[in-house]
């Protein structure tokens, strides 16, 4: 695995912008949620693009921790079939 850019959107707030984050997954689809790390905690954010610009390069300084999408689709198809009756 080899570090990649990675380009995200806060789900809140943040006005549509994007933000540059590393990732080693190279497996990350548009949309994709992710949890990543923001300020002195961690925030939310949806998965864009992964993309080589020098501007995108340089404004990464913190890690995409990790994809939450499979989790997500695993609780909401255990919901849907009722799982937790």
């Amino acid at each position: 695995m080899s570090k990649k850019i990675a380009v995200v959107k806060f789900i809140k707030g943040s006005f549509d912008q994007e933000y540059s984050y590393f990732t080693e997954d190279e497996t990350l689809n548009k949309d994709d949620l992710v949890i990543v790390q923001a300020g002195t905690s961690y925030g939310l954010a949806k998965f864009t693009r992964y993309s080589t610009n020098k501007i995108h390069v340089s404004k990464a300084e913190k890690w995409i921790i990790k994809n939450i999408t499979p989790d997500v689709e695993e609780f909401e198809e255990k919901l849907f079939l009722g799982g937790f009756d």
